[in-house]
């Protein structure tokens, strides 16, 4: 493990990667969510974007996170979302590739903003797109990457698969409709052994293989998905980073005898962002393993 290192999606959640959303925007033709929010009417609000991204850093300070932020870029409508141009594994830093034309530039100012942080690039993926939603660290030695060969293509896939192996880790691939944009929206860990999950999005051999793993999934509909509903931070010591906008999974949750941060996230979840989304993890008290 190096200083800065991510060894699993629950370990205590210590620095984190941010851009203000200072040239954020809707591009209409981005994906399905933001197609629907147009044609529902819904206004984009600056304003209130730079209200909610506060009130998401300072849900992070609560809960004990350092908040790193990259220096927004005007040319980078959603350079907001953190979480799809790079990935922290335990043992340095790796570029991933935006696969939609308006975040292609995103790898410049994420390499800038890693250096400045102090981690080291490891690797950099050259095979095609391959987007940070897409990755989960499950735990030490298992990594999941979903694949639609829309966002993240299989190739792409393969070649992070391949540098994971190398060090020994069990590397699944996990087959997902690309309507469903990331499999963040699908299938989303909220403690160890714990998910969020729709589970029609997922194949019946994904869904056998999560349940000999041990993985127990709090179900969502297919509107709480397409809402951003999974699209959480697990915070670890039972903590979780939700949002308001969805107060039933928030009780669900809750129920599950997690504790849950709910900032408003309004006008990136009518996007088709939301908490995971906003996030890179840049350090994680390590929850053991090689």
């Amino acid at each position: 493990m190096t200083p800065w290192s991510v060894d699993s999606e629950y370990g205590v959640l210590r620095d984190v990667l941010l851009c203000r959303p200072d040239h954020y925007h809707w591009v209409p033709e981005a994906n399905a969510v933001i197609q629907s929010t147009v044609a529902a009417g819904v206004p984009f609000d600056a304003v209130a974007a730079r209200h909610q991204h506060d009130e998401l850093v300072a849900a992070l300070e609560e809960a004990g996170a350092h908040c790193h932020f990259l220096e927004p870029d005007p040319h980078l409508p959603y350079q907001v979302y953190t979480r799809d141009s790079a990935l922290v594994t335990p043992w340095g830093a790796v570029l991933l590739q935006c696969q939609r034309p308006e975040r292609r530039g995103e790898w410049y100012p994420a390499l800038r903003g890693l250096r400045e942080a102090g981690l080291s690039l490891l690797w950099a993926v050259t095979a095609g797109p391959l987007e940070g939603g897409d990755i989960q660290i499950l735990r030490p030695g298992l990594l999941l990457i979903g694949v639609n060969d829309n966002r993240s293509r299989k190739q792409s896939a393969a070649q992070l698969r391949g540098w994971f192996q190398e060090r020994n880790w069990t590397v699944r691939l996990v087959p997902f409709p690309a309507h469903f944009l990331h499999l963040d929206l699908v299938f989303c860990l909220v403690a160890e052994r714990l998910a969020l999950c729709f589970e029609e999005a997922l194949d019946e051999v994904t869904r056998q293989w999560l349940d000999a793993e041990g993985i127990e999934r709090i179900p969502m509909s297919y509107r709480e998905t397409m809402t951003m509903g999974g699209n959480v931070v697990a915070l670890g010591n039972d903590r979780v980073l939700s949002s308001a906008q969805h107060p039933a999974i928030n009780q669900r949750l809750r129920a599950a005898g997690l504790r849950v941060f709910d900032p408003d996230l309004a006008m990136f979840v009518h996007e088709g962002g939301a908490a995971h989304c906003l996030t890179l993890a840049l350090r994680r008290e390590s929850v053991g393993g090689d």
